[in-house]
């Protein structure tokens, strides 16, 4: 989806969330062209509901399954959220398919263990142009998490 569609319709969901905040930004790369698997507007909408309080948490490792790792261990806040979108940042080079499908399943596994019923719960993939992740681990995900605020 083109980003001017993008930035309409999270206006349009959520006309209070500011358009220079982290989380507008990040809902717009996700939502937004380039992504590897096809995400759906109707996830933005539910992500963006009512009463929803938003944080991102950016990680970075050695491999997608370790970023996963460091999600589960280091913010167990994440467990209490209502929705998460996510998305994995690939190292330039060829997409290896299988180490995404490994972290997916280990995002799974580890949540099995812990009750969460994320709606939506979704997650894409973007390739780093060549040299981008120089001097830094290679691997990136980035979530999106909703939380409730009550009344």
């Amino acid at each position: 989806m083109a980003t001017n569609e993008v930035n309409a319709l999270i206006k349009k969901f959520s006309p209070f969330l500011d358009e220079n905040s982290e989380v507008f930004r990040e809902l717009a790369v996700f939502f937004g062209e380039g992504g590897k698997i096809d995400v759906h507007q109707d996830d933005l909408q539910k992500f963006l509901g009512r009463k929803r309080l938003f944080r991102v948490i950016r990680l970075k490792g050695e491999s997608y399954k370790d970023c996963v790792y460091q999600l589960v261990d280091n913010h167990p806040e994440c467990m209490d959220a209502l929705g998460m979108l996510r998305y994995y940042k690939a190292p330039a080079g060829p997409v290896r398919w299988e180490h995404v499908e490994a972290a997916e399943i280990a995002m799974g596994q580890e949540l099995t263990m812990n009750a969460y019923g994320w709606a939506p719960d979704a997650w894409t993939l973007f390739e780093s142009a060549s040299g981008e992740t120089e001097g830094t681990p290679d691997h990136e995900m980035v979530a999106i998490l909703a939380f409730d605020y009550g009344d």
